[in-house]
């Protein structure tokens, strides 16, 4: 497993909006995978600022690597959440002149991305859910992101990226417009964002190119049978 690159393509069950009553599960396969049983945890920081982690959800990784992940209640995320308006970087610093408007349906909104799940080595099980525990149980765990660039080795598609993050909305929001930030020395950004949020579990897929004389990044919603890949290195 180490210093290889392993991905994983998941799809997110029950995860259409107005239908997420029950917990959506996240399904997916690692192909070749080899390191035999075991299980996959989302891991919180804890809130007192030290190494220990809170354990918000728990599911299994069988030796076939197939997972199946139930993924976190709000009531587990309530302490977890971040400015919308942060994560996606709507206001970049450093911009010399910025123009155009990026309009929050809820300037206040907060989200929780899934930016990582963790894979316990074979044969080790992670603690229950809502456990605490010190960072060094999950040291020997494969660690899991989504920062995988879609587009690479596709033909024609130098200079561009496509990343899909899954997040949780506690609630209904919309984001859209556009705007154009020209910094001192870097080139200038001109970002699109349509991004009709809904609470639950989304995809958002965001697509940056830089082959103009301005890098352009759009911001958008995926469909919700989108599949997401994970990786490790």
């Amino acid at each position: 497993m180490r210093g290889t690159t392993v991905a994983v393509w998941a799809a997110l069950l029950g995860g259409v909006a107005g239908a997420q009553a029950d917990t959506p599960v996240l399904r997916g396969t690692l192909p070749g995978w080899e390191g035999g049983a075991g299980s996959v945890g989302v891991l919180l920081l804890f809130p007192g600022g030290d190494d220990r982690r809170i354990q918000a959800a728990r599911g299994t990784l069988s030796a076939a690597g197939d997972l199946t992940l139930p993924l976190p209640t709000p009531e587990r995320l309530a302490g977890a959440l971040v400015p919308l308006v942060e994560w996606l970087n709507l206001e970049p610093l450093g911009c010399v002149t910025r123009s155009g408007k990026i309009t929050l349906g809820d300037p206040a909104a907060q989200v929780f991305p899934l930016n990582e799940l963790r894979v316990a080595a074979a044969g080790r099980t992670f603690p229950s859910v809502g456990s605490v525990v010190g960072e060094d149980l999950w040291q020997p765990a494969t660690v899991l992101n989504t920062e995988a660039n879609l587009l690479e080795g596709q033909p024609d598609m130098d200079g561009r990226v496509r990343f899909r993050r899954l997040v949780f909305s506690p609630a209904d929001v919309t984001v859209s417009g556009e705007a154009r930030c020209v910094p001192d020395k870097a080139m200038p950004e001109r970002l699109t964002v349509n991004l009709p949020l809904r609470a639950g579990w989304n995809v958002v897929q965001e697509d940056v190119d830089y082959t103009g004389e301005d890098a352009t990044r759009a911001l958008t919603l995926a469909p919700p049978d989108t599949v997401t890949v994970w990786q490790a290195r």
